[in-house]
């Protein structure tokens, strides 16, 4: 307790209120005495700051950030840097993977019972197959003017069941008996509708295997034979039928092996098989010769034993094998996939024999290629051929050969037409 309160405790109550009232005239005597200072002598103001020192401050953080932007692209270079060495290692070991693809391919084709057909010995044997068919129209069929033709219209019938001779300037059974009169036309016609009977019937169509598994395989083939885009297959459809030949080679050479076809009894069975098939056949041309019935049938059964025999051959290729007849919507003769046969002229009128198309090698490699081994043989008239817009010339019909050849051929195939397509033996 200090003394002012000890004196204002002793003075009692009227000593506290005397201090309390001492005490507020100083405080007031304070408070004016401090107004009248601040009057007299006001507090100074702060200097404004320094214009060099914001730009000094500017500078700096210029610098900072500059700074900061070359780490960032020094970092970004780096990462460039980085990303093109990840490209170019992923590009050598896609390369790689291609090359160990391609080995492991042959490899593997090497170790298959895959069997060699040369295209100089493909070309060898179709063209062998053409003289022959032609030797036989011109042995059997070259017998002067027909005056009539008993059973025409049976004839006509049977004839236009198959591919292509639709293209033909027969619009009629009339028109077609009026053009079977003359020998050298005739003969034309005899050797379209054969090669017409064999791309329908015959090539292509596993004949050689019996028919319960002659069945079983044209089921198959017409499943996958085929790529899905006809017009224009790509990387996936090439690849697709790429496996489905190498499969279809195996499978043909198993079944050669196991069914015994290259001994006597295939051999036998593919020569019943022709017999029936050549005794059909003449039923419905005897009538354009005056040749006996024994003496067709002969010659024809040579020639689809032949066809049979190539056929298996080709079957254990594992290349695809196009028979080909095509045309543009003029069906203007083109020499660069066309030979003339018989009359000359600018118009096609007759599919004499097909083109022979073939897809990658015989083991299976570069499936992507296509090559033209043989042109188509026609024969041509001097006016335009008038046709039916509606006649059915295969999937894709109204392109030219040659821009389908350009793009890697589409599938217009005899034996993919549907023309004739009976599955009986």
């Amino acid at each position: 307790m200090t003394t002012l309160d000890q004196d204002t405790a002793t003075r009692g109550p009227v000593g506290a209120l005397e201090h309390q009232e001492y005490a507020g005239r100083d405080a007031t005597t304070l408070r004016e005495r401090f107004a009248e200072k601040s009057v007299d002598h006001p507090l100074p103001d702060l200097p404004p700051p320094d214009p060099q020192d914001n730009l000094e401050s500017f500078q700096a953080q210029l610098v900072e950030i500059g700074d900061n932007l070359t780490a960032e692209k020094q970092a970004h270079n780096q990462t460039k840097i980085e990303l093109d060495e990840t490209k170019l290692e992923l590009e050598e070991t896609r390369t790689r993977w291609k090359e160990i693809v391609k080995e492991f391919n042959r490899f593997q084709t090497e170790n298959q019972s895959f069997v060699p057909l040369d295209d100089q010995v493909l070309v060898q044997k179709v063209s062998q197959l053409r003289f022959n068919i032609r030797n036989f129209a011109l042995q059997y069929f070259d017998t002067g003017e027909l005056l009539s033709v008993k059973d025409s219209l049976a004839c006509w019938n049977f004839i236009f069941r198959f591919h292509p001779l639709n293209l033909g300037p027969f619009g009629d059974p009339g028109e077609f008996e009026s053009w079977m009169r003359t020998p050298s036309r005739r003969i034309l016609a005899i050797r379209a509708f054969l090669w017409a009977f064999l791309t329908t019937d015959i090539l292509g169509e596993f004949r050689w295997a019996g028919r319960d598994v002659t069945n079983a395989l044209y089921h198959i083939h017409r499943a996958f034979g085929s790529p899905r885009d006809k017009r224009y297959p790509g990387p996936d459809d090439i690849q697709a039928q790429r496996k489905y030949h190498i499969w279809k080679a195996n499978t043909t050479a198993l079944l050669v092996e196991s069914m015994g076809l290259d001994q006597q009894n295939g051999r036998k069975s593919r020569e019943l098989f022709a017999v029936e098939k050549a005794k059909e056949i003449v039923k419905y041309i005897h009538p354009y010769s005056i040749s006996k019935d024994k003496h067709l049938i002969n010659g024809i059964t040579d020639i689809i034993l032949e066809a049979l025999e190539l056929d298996l051959q080709i079957s254990q290729q594992a290349a695809r094998i196009d028979w080909i007849y095509d045309i543009d919507q003029a069906r203007r003769f083109d020499p660069k996939y066309m030979d003339l046969e018989g009359e000359t002229g600018e118009y096609v009128c007759l599919f004499v024999a097909p083109a022979l198309v073939k897809r990658g090698k015989s083991n299976g490699e570069d499936f992507d290629v296509t090559n033209c081994l043989l042109k188509m043989q026609v024969s041509c008239l001097q006016m335009e051929v008038a046709g039916e817009a509606g006649t059915h010339r295969g999937p894709g019909a109204g392109s030219s050969f040659a821009s389908r050849m350009a793009k890697g051929i589409r599938y217009v195939t005899g034996s993919q037409t549907g023309v004739g397509q009976a599955r009986g033996p």
